[in-house]
């Protein structure tokens, strides 16, 4: 697993911004996962975030899942976690890579 770090600001609140670019390949089988904070940011009746590591811990048991199924699974897990009503809107874009079709 490989986290890439944050390196921009908020998309599509500026007209013009300069950040900074970074490339990765993916490979057949890997699957690319962008979420914002609300997803991290929810909080249990103990005050208690869900966080980075259980998202980690959530993406390792349900890694072999389709891109339409580890939505819904990181969602419940976080639904779970947090019954009461969502404080921060949460987007979750799921992308996984598969073999190469060939031409027919």
């Amino acid at each position: 697993m490989e986290r890439l770090a944050s390196i921009a600001t908020v998309l599509g609140l500026f007209e013009d911004w300069d950040c900074m670019l970074e490339e990765r390949q993916l490979f057949p089988g890997d699957t690319l996962v962008l979420y914002t904070d609300g997803m991290t940011e929810s909080f249990n009746d103990s005050g208690e975030e869900f966080g980075e590591q259980r998202l980690i811990e959530a993406l390792q048991r349900h890694r072999g899942e389709s891109s339409q199924a580890l939505v819904s699974s990181l969602l419940d897990e976080v639904r779970q976690f947090n019954p009461n009503e969502q404080q921060d809107d949460i987007t979750l874009i799921v992308a996984n890579c598969r073999e190469s079709l060939e031409p027919i």
